[in-house]
């Protein structure tokens, strides 16, 4: 596959280096029988029942997807795998393994238990979204979230020290990827789409990656869907800041929540049933994972309800001004 988000012979010499994340293990395992034509369905069922991590997400998975059910289903089979599709359990593995990826010592700005917090508040919130507004499959955008922000990894991983020093200076978000691109070459958003090209993720996602991070940009995504998995990663993004990133940065996500909610076609009461999903999701997940020890899910501000309908109409008079 002919790579199309960064320079493919920098790609390659990132891999040479052996700075880019991979996945390893028996998720590599899982990989490759999901990618088969034919694969042995009794080897895949068997070695995802033998990982807890990632048969837990299918699981849930398939009790979302089956609501109606009297009882939630409780172990991995061939229906439950079907359900959620070879592709999804493909990406989840990916995902998975590359969740026990470390950075290295050097890079001492780089927080790791931060990264996945967020990196995780981002994928249980973009599931909770997508399973309400049903605009990919649940394991796919769970994936998307999780690997969006890969490229910081890989940042870390490759330079190290310059990365470190970079993420010392208050930068605005475009201010940042400008820096970067300046300093390494690539960016962590191009970067994170390259290797998620890299890894057979459907384009629709890379591109979505690529542009979460300024999502009204209807030149470049004019068809509604990859537009909406756009705006689902920036909502995501803004619960993760809200639910697990510092309590100053609260007001500005509250804007992007405030802004993101209406291209979704959700309101702000929906908002606050998603945030409650994916915060007990996210409780799970750092159990299970043991990235970010006791630490729990923020609550709301008060009103928030409330203040997300006048963040609204704020906006709704600035746009008429304009």
């Amino acid at each position: 596959m002919m790579l199309t988000f960064i320079e493919p012979t920098l790609f390659e010499k990132l891999r040479s280096a052996q700075a880019l994340p991979s996945p390893g293990g028996v998720r590599l395992t899982i990989m490759r029988l999901c990618a088969q034509d034919d694969p042995d369905m009794a080897e895949l069922i068997h070695l995802v029942q033998s990982d807890p991590a990632l048969s837990g997400r299918i699981i849930r998975i398939v009790n979302v997807l089956n609501a109606h059910r009297v009882r939630p289903i409780a172990s991995v089979s061939m229906d439950s795998m079907l359900l959620v599709g070879l592709q999804a359990v493909r990406q989840l593995a990916l995902a998975l393994s590359l969740a026990e990826t470390t950075a290295p010592a050097s890079c001492v700005n780089f927080k790791l238990p931060a990264f996945w917090a967020h990196s995780f508040a981002m994928a249980c919130s973009a599931q909770a979204i997508s399973g309400h507004t049903r605009v990919a499959p649940l394991g796919e955008m769970f994936t998307t979230g999780l690997l969006a922000n890969i490229g910081r990894l890989t940042l870390a991983s490759a330079h190290p020290a310059g990365y470190s020093s970079l993420l010392t200076r208050p930068l605005e978000p475009s201010a940042q990827l400008a820096m970067e691109q300046s300093l390494f070459g690539f960016n962590h958003l191009n970067i994170a789409a390259a290797l998620m090209q890299d890894w057979k993720i459907p384009e629709l996602f890379c591109d979505a990656v690529l542009h979460y991070e300024s999502p009204s940009l209807p030149e470049v995504l004019p068809a509604p869907r990859p537009l909406e998995i756009v705006w689902t990663l920036a909502l995501s993004s803004a619960m993760a800041e809200l639910g697990c990133g510092a309590p100053a940065a609260t007001e500005a996500a509250l804007r992007k929540v405030a802004t993101a909610l209406p291209q979704l076609q959700l309101a702000p009461h929906d908002f606050l049933e998603l945030y409650q999903q994916a915060g007990e999701d996210w409780q799970d997940w750092t159990q299970t994972m043991h990235i970010a020890g006791k630490s729990l899910w923020q609550g709301l501000p008060a009103q928030v309800h409330d203040r997300l309908l006048r963040l609204q109409q704020t906006g709704s008079d600035d746009d008429a001004a304009a």
